[in-house]
């Protein structure tokens, strides 16, 4: 009787013993464990972040010198892909120091106290002319949806991400009192972004 029991016991130790090297197996398996798109190495100098606004219903342009990019973007693998970008708003500039001293200071980008805007994308969708990345925009204490259309040409390892978004400042806060007239200065703000990298 103990010698039956004692196989018995030891049957159902190799069979759990299978169990679990199976289960192991297949939790590391490349169908089980998704791979992070790898990190786009961004090459600031060829990358550009702008804008172009109005002020008193002229067209003014304008960029921003500062920005950390954090791009892990694959077209084959958009569910797994993510970004986010942070913008140092002190760096603003638009060939007009007095305009550039307002957009930091009080009613604007306030920079001294909200030195970063950041922009991070909850999904990337693909479409007819390229791709979509929804996200969330944040502007001193101001988060607004975003939707960033763009396209990416990829050659060898190196990627070129050209992408736009219209803006409204008002929904962000930006100009208050006697800016927030719309003929002072324009309430749309269009963005232009272009991300050179390798990944």
């Amino acid at each position: 009787m103990n010698r039956a029991r004692a196989t018995m016991h030891k049957d159902e130790m190799k069979r759990a013993g299978a169990m679990a090297i199976l289960l192991l197996a297949t939790c590391a398996s490349p169908a089980a464990v998704a791979a992070e798109p790898a990190r786009w190495t961004i090459d600031y100098a060829a990358s550009k972040l702008a804008f172009t606004a109005e002020q008193a219903e002229a067209q003014f342009d304008g960029s921003f010198g500062r920005f950390d990019a954090d791009v892990r973007f694959d077209p084959a693998a958009l569910a797994d892909s993510r970004a986010d970008v942070s913008i140092d708003t002190g760096s603003v500039a638009t060939a007009n120091k007095d305009r550039d001293g307002i957009l930091r200071g009080a009613g604007w980008f306030e920079s001294s106290s909200f030195p970063n805007a950041r922009f991070t994308v909850k999904e990337f969708v693909r479409t007819n002319d390229g791709f979509e990345a929804r996200g969330q925009l944040t502007i001193r204490t101001v988060t607004v949806p975003v939707k960033f259309v763009f396209t990416v040409a990829q050659t060898g390892n190196r990627m070129e991400l050209h992408g736009s978004a219209d803006l409204d400042r008002l929904a962000f806060g930006l100009g208050t009192g006697e800016w927030a007239d719309p003929k002072a200065i324009g309430t749309k703000v269009h963005v232009d972004a272009t991300l050179v990298g390798t990944r």
